[in-house]
């Protein structure tokens, strides 16, 4: 996802003097392909927790949001959007696994034999890229796949209702009402930038669930974990979500849209949005 025109779609400039940079303490899963030649098992998902810090950090030097890719043969990449790819003229890649990652990067005009545009990377940092999971209880929807033999993780809630009632509320960052241009799907991958209340005493922690029956609903977990409310703040996470559907055998393997779920400072809140499948492995 490249930004549009040069510019942040967020006006107020207060919105990204306090990004909280996500750091992950407990990786419990290492799921990094969605392709139908090396795609993950349904019944190998397991919960991620991403533990939650919060740092200020200006991005507005970003003008992308890209995901680090290795091809088969070693050669790295980024997958700007579905069909373009950048190939990183000179660039070391420091990162042991893909991830998603902020990027500020110059087009040199080059032909190249492997990407569809070569590139000076300016800056990169990356962001927290997790896993989602399936949860197996009453989400309130009519209709859908009860089926489907897939591993599901236990939460101690009955419903998906009790789940964000449990939840510690957030709000999803909008500019004018509509989300900026960092909350969207690509690449397979769920990106979510939303704020809340950060007291920096104890860390939180978010999880992204997906209804089993009703794989197109995700819902965003957030535990403040007991931390002081004093300053608003804010988070961009990468969720991956393209393993909750290349495993399935009925209409959900390709869901076309996705709808966020989450509890907001008003209530529970819903975005729908278009769902970007995973690009073609190179």
């Amino acid at each position: 996802m490249k930004k549009i025109g040069g510019k942040l779609m967020n006006k107020d400039s207060l919105l990204f003097r306090h990004l909280m940079v996500a750091v992950v303490l407990l990786p419990l899963l290492s799921a990094l392909s969605c392709s139908d030649e090396d795609r993950l098992e349904i019944d190998d998902m397991r919960a991620q927790t991403a533990v939650l810090t919060s740092l200020k950090e200006d991005i507005g030097w970003a003008n992308a949001i890209v995901t680090v890719r290795r091809s088969t043969s070693g050669r790295n990449y980024f997958q700007l959007d579905e069909r373009v790819t950048l190939d990183p003229v000179g660039w070391d890649n420091p990162f042991s696994d893909e991830v998603r990652a902020l990027i500020a990067f110059s087009d040199l005009g080059q032909k190249s034999d492997f990407c569809t545009k070569t590139v000076s990377v300016e800056r990169i940092d990356s962001l927290v890229t997790r896993d989602g999971a399936y949860i197996d209880m009453e989400d309130g929807l009519a209709g859908g796949s009860g089926v489907m033999p897939v591993h599901t993780v236990a939460t101690g809630f009955e419903s998906v209702s009790d789940l964000l009632e449990a939840s510690s509320p957030i709000d999803v960052v909008t500019d004018e009402g509509i989300p900026d241009w960092m909350t969207f799907s690509e690449d397979g991958y769920l990106m979510i930038h939303f704020a809340t209340f950060w007291g920096d005493v104890t860390m939180h922690s978010v999880n992204l669930y997906a209804s089993r029956r009703h794989p197109d609903h995700l819902y965003l977990v957030h535990k403040d974990n007991g931390d002081y409310q004093s300053s608003w703040k804010e988070s961009l996470v990468a969720f991956r979500i393209c393993q909750l559907y290349m495993s399935r055998k009925d209409n959900y393997r390709d869901p076309g849209s996705v709808v966020l779920h989450w509890m907001s400072f008003s209530g529970e809140k819903t975005l729908r949005l278009k769902y970007g499948t995973r690009a073609t492995e190179r």
